[in-house]
């Protein structure tokens, strides 16, 4: 019981010895110098001061904290011994410039407003700021770590060692940048960026600049984001060559007065008295005044885009071409019914004008995935002399409702005779496909694809024509008879060079669900034209 006694008295003497926060008043200060191993918080407030824990009584005189030429300098002075953090709470009126060296670690919790605004950083100390300003200058030296998040017009940073600058989330207007040793360096330029990267440093520069020019040497790497400019000024070994990069294009001015500019498929190369370009698939050589131009064979043709002309067909939910019924199913079971969409084959065609294609590659030309746009028309000219009508459902239902009155149905016409009658529907469609083709010349290449074909109707009509009284007479019934908005077509299109069939068959019923028969359109045909 006494050991018991001893070892609580002792943890509430330690605790004890220990200062719960001691609070310092000070001169007011703009500038704030921290050393030694503290951990720092930063606080815009009413007055200047300074808040210690975490050190032990006997130790708080040795903690300095003093006012000189506007600089709040904090350091250590002696020995301290803590067995916790030693924190800082440092309350400032105004701020435009923090220095940290040794081990300590400072934050800012709120953002930081000034005109011109200087951050130095060595040893290990690590440091998180979220400042607005006019002008920043950074200096890093060391493993410092420096965290920036704000805004400013002119952002000045030069690092060395091994220290690190994390300012992509810092926007600044225009960028001078210095690194060497195996620093690493993310900033963010919004118009431009330039100066210099040595040693084996990595630079990474976010914004898109218009105007970026870096010259490196050593091992240094600088990185844009794509389609960014990227200009560097000398590689190695003491070159004078100029690089311009604007994404997937670039200029290369060398030391021997050639010059090289290259896209994303095409190439302009000048050296001595050779000229050489090349534009997509054909390349031009100049030699003095003799040229010689070749053209290289293009390895994959677009097999979707262009024009597409199949016949069109139905098939009912048994799976049959054949629409014929037997006139007792009418009564028995009318939903059934689909002889009056019954189609003549020689008049019902599909038109597909597919004016955007784009490959994906997977390995090359050779596997890849297609996507697109097109317009697809489509004619069903009706075998049997029927009009259609949009509000049949008391042909197919035994008690008629607003709910159930909607119903595609066809009716013989007796007092007409249609020279025409025609079911036309009209769809934007976008195909997804998985494509091989297997040989190394367009013209000379075995191609498949596979996939779905997505549609969206976007008017749906019957047409009629017909004699009467002698004169030729024609209408025109724009109802959407009931048709789904949207379809997902299966696809298949096999060819050789710049023959290709397809075929698809629609998912998708042709009719609303009990809005009409069921059926489910097909088509067969091929690509006459390619684009």
């Amino acid at each position: 019981m006494k050991k018991l006694a001893f070892i609580i008295s002792f943890f509430v003497l330690t605790s004890l010895g220990f200062s719960q926060g001691v609070e310092r008043s000070l001169e007011s200060f703009t500038g704030v110098k921290i050393s030694s191993a503290f951990n720092v918080e930063l606080i815009e407030g009413p007055s200047s001061s300074v808040k210690i824990e975490g050190v032990p009584e006997q130790y708080i005189e040795n903690i300095i904290t003093e006012v000189n030429g506007d600089v709040l300098n904090v350091y250590v002075k002696g020995k301290v011994k803590a067995a916790n953090d030693m924190r800082l709470t440092i309350s400032y009126q105004t701020l435009n410039s923090v220095e940290v060296s040794g081990a300590s670690s400072v934050k800012a919790n709120n953002a930081i407003n000034a005109n011109n605004f200087t951050i130095k950083t060595s040893g290990a100390s690590s440091l998180e700021l979220d400042v607005n300003a006019q002008d920043v200058k950074l200096t890093s030296s060391g493993a410092s770590e420096t965290i920036l998040k704000g805004f400013a017009k002119t952002f000045s940073p030069s690092l060395s060692g091994a220290s690190t600058l994390k300012a992509k989330n810092f926007q600044a207007n225009k960028v001078e940048i210095s690194t060497s040793g195996a620093s690493n360096v993310s900033v963010y330029a919004a118009e431009e960026i330039y100066g210099s990267a040595t040693g084996a440093s990595d630079v990474n520069v976010y914004g898109n600049p218009p105007v970026s020019v870096i010259s490196k040497s050593g091992a240094s790497d600088v990185k844009g984001e794509e389609g960014g400019l990227n200009i560097t000024i000398g590689n190695s070994n003491n070159s004078e060559d100029v690089n311009v990069i604007v994404g997937k294009t670039g200029v290369r001015v060398s030391d021997d007065e050639s010059v090289n500019v290259n896209t994303a498929n095409n190439n302009v190369s000048v050296i001595n008295d050779t000229t050489r370009v090349k534009w997509r698939n054909t390349q031009i050589l100049i030699i003095d005044d003799n040229v010689s131009i070749k053209r290289e064979p293009k390895k994959r043709r677009n097999h979707w885009a262009g024009i597409d002309l199949g016949i069109n067909g139905f098939v009912n939910s048994s799976g049959s071409f054949d629409l014929k019924n037997d006139p007792s199913l009418e009564a028995a079971d009318p939903k059934k019914v689909t002889q009056f969409m019954e189609l003549d084959y020689a008049k019902s065609w599909k038109l597909g004008i597919n004016f955007w294609e784009h490959f994906f590659k997977l390995k090359e030309h050779h596997v890849g995935l297609v996507t697109g746009l097109g317009l697809e028309y489509n004619n069903y000219e009706l075998r049997n002399n029927v009009s259609l009508i949009a509000d049949g459902g008391s042909f197919v239902n035994n008690t008629l409702t607003p709910f159930n009155e909607e119903y595609t149905w066809g009716i013989v016409d007796t007092t007409l005779s249609y020279s025409k009658n025609r079911f036309k529907t009209f769809y934007i469609t976008a195909p997804f496909l998985f494509e091989i083709n297997t040989g190394q010349h367009k013209n000379k290449s075995f191609h498949v694809s596979t996939g779905a074909i997505l549609g969206y109707k976007f008017k749906t009509k019957m047409k009629y024509k017909y004699e009467e009284n002698g004169d030729t007479q024609k209408y025109k019934d724009t109802q959407n008879f009931n048709t789904n908005p949207f379809k997902v077509d299966l696809t298949a299109r096999v060819g050789y060079g710049w023959f290709t069939a397809f075929a698809t068959y629609s998912l998708t019923p042709l009719f609303e669900n009990n809005r009409g028969p069921e059926l489910h359109a097909f088509s067969v045909g091929m690509a006459l034209i390619g684009f």
